[in-house]
């Protein structure tokens, strides 16, 4: 079953508020690293929840280039089952 972008985005944005991350401000565009203090377990931890809360998996190099909450929307909505 394909999933459509509006409800990949309310998962996304529902998981992203566990991490207390709040994609619609201007927050979206912080680096995860430099500006929000995530490290690279607890970053990993967010991109893992992302990917199982939409049932997907992003390539290994795809990951690494995730910098910041838009990115990480951007690549997941991207992304097709």
């Amino acid at each position: 079953m394909k999933t459509n972008n509006f409800t990949k985005l309310k998962a996304i944005i529902e998981v992203m508020g566990k991490y207390g991350i709040h994609p619609i401000s201007k927050v979206k565009s912080a680096d995860f690293v430099k500006d929000l203090g995530f490290d690279k377990v607890y970053l990993n931890g967010l991109i893992y929840d992302v990917e199982d809360a939409l049932h997907l998996e992003l390539q290994e190099e795809v990951i690494s280039s995730i910098t910041n909450p838009d990115a990480l929307i951007k690549n997941m909505l991207q992304h097709q089952n």
